[in-house]
């Protein structure tokens, strides 16, 4: 039986490190670019096309959001086989991946012609903003099949612990969407639909250099096997990628019904609650981007411990992705408290709006700390492939405690607040972490880590 000792002396704190840093990085580059899109339409465009552009992106970001379990589903398949020793499944993993996303990308181009103008009539008022945002959204969802595959080739470089060149690649598409954003929104005046050729343009590169470093990056019979096709048993292998990626999907839709609901039930109360919560969340989201990098630290080296078959190291890598995420959301924290009138400077100086963030501010100050197990829980749970426990936590999460501790006492109120709404959000991020823990803990006493259908798959 390990000691207590054995299992936290010399813990990987440097791997852990080497990991999440450059997916802070490059998670971070991501709402950066964004306030650069919307800083170039807001002064060399007009509120019409900045509307459109906000439609459209609540669209795409709901697909990429759902369609996201490629790369997480990848990186749990990739980590687990060279963790067992087989590096040549490796290949047939991301084979099924791409195929998986070509056939995704495929339907989704056509289902968008008749979906898009369905949604547009919901989320954008008819006339120019409407056809503008419809125009924004068909170009943009042309390079869907380009971010499905990047997802993938992104999914096998973590699950192969190398975050760097996931880290080139998001720098890449970031930044050159913002150099092609200044040159059509600011320079052509294409407004929208330059936006949208800035990002479709951006995003085919991404995928070019993801394909190049993934060929770089493979030894000489890794490449051979990527080179065939045919006679590699890809009929076979299918149950566990779509059993996971299912699983995955059900959770992200989820938690992605979660943060819309908190968005739309603050609309109802009013329109200053919505406008601050669309602040509040930028908060959240910030710190969010910062937690993930280790998160992604403990989804690869967590897949790669269970492959080995190795619990001592499993629980070693979980230990030493999690004391710095505690600190790192304890900093955030701390920053967003003490700052907490230079953020809500920053975001905005409107006084009815200023005055109504500050009321709320505290739900999202003291997140990052609330959060973080449910983060880190997240990344060990997908990297060692119990996506089941991850769903059903989350079912149980949303269903059973975010939605009820919110609508009951809204009921028998006969109104709702909005500290009520943030404390339901705040409930879901501790139900989450908590549920999580003890299906953690249940695992551990068990054995269940090392079934025969997550540890080989």
């Amino acid at each position: 039986m390990t000691s207590v000792r054995d299992l936290v002396s010399g813990l990987p704190h440097g791997r852990a490190f080497a990991l999440a840093w450059p997916m802070i990085v490059a998670n971070v580059s991501v709402p950066l670019v964004g306030l650069v899109d919307t800083a170039m339409l807001g002064h060399f465009s007009d509120t019409v096309n900045l509307g459109a552009v906000a439609a459209g992106s609540i669209v795409l970001s709901a697909a990429y959001w759902v369609l996201a379990f490629l790369r997480l589903g990848t990186t749990s398949l990739v980590g687990r086989s060279i963790g067992a020793g087989r590096p040549l499944d490796t290949v047939s993993h991301l084979q099924r991946s791409l195929l998986l996303a070509g056939v995704l990308a495929a339907g989704v181009l056509l289902i968008q012609w008749v979906a898009l103008p369905l949604l547009m009539a919901v989320m954008a008022p008819a006339g120019e903003v409407r056809e503008l945002a419809t125009a924004y959204s068909q170009i943009r969802f042309h390079s869907l099949p380009a971010v499905l595959g990047t997802f993938v080739v992104t999914g096998y470089f973590i699950g192969s612990q190398d975050t760097r060149r996931p880290l080139a690649i998001a720098v890449t598409v970031n930044v050159l969407n913002l150099v092609l954003d200044v040159a059509f929104v600011g320079g052509l005046g294409w407004g929208a639909a330059g936006a949208a050729w800035a990002t479709m343009i951006a995003e085919w590169v991404g995928l070019a250099l993801a394909a190049v470093l993934l060929w770089r990056f493979l030894d000489p019979e890794l490449k051979a096997r990527l080179r065939r096709w045919r006679g590699q048993g890809l009929r076979r292998g299918w149950r566990a990628l779509l059993t996971m990626n299912a699983d995955l999907a059900v959770r992200t839709v989820l938690l992605y019904v979660a943060l819309t609901f908190l968005t739309a039930a603050g609309g109802r109360i009013s329109p200053d609650v919505l406008a601050a919560n669309a602040i509040l969340m930028q908060v959240t989201l910030l710190a969010s981007y910062g937690l993930d990098g280790y998160a992604h630290a403990a989804e690869a080296m967590s897949a790669r411990a269970i492959g080995t078959r190795n619990l001592t190291e499993l629980h070693r890598a979980n230990l030493a992705a999690t004391l710095p995420a505690i600190v790192i959301a304890a900093a955030f924290t701390a920053v967003f408290v003490l700052g907490q009138d230079q953020f809500i400077a920053l975001m905005t100086d409107l006084p009815g709006l200023t005055q109504t963030t500050a009321q709320y501010y505290h739900w999202a100050a003291w997140l990052p700390l609330i959060s973080v197990a449910a983060y880190l829980l997240d990344g060990i749970f997908i990297g060692t492939g119990q996506s089941r426990i991850m769903r059903n936590c989350m079912l149980i999460a949303v269903v059973g405690i975010y939605l009820p501790s919110f609508l009951i006492p809204a009921w028998i109120a006969g109104e709702a607040t909005n500290d009520g709404l943030w404390l339901s959000f705040t409930l879901l991020n501790i139900a989450r972490g908590v549920l999580l823990g003890i299906a953690y803990g249940r695992l551990t006493r068990s054995g269940g880590w090392l079934s025969t259908a997550h540890a080989h798959p």
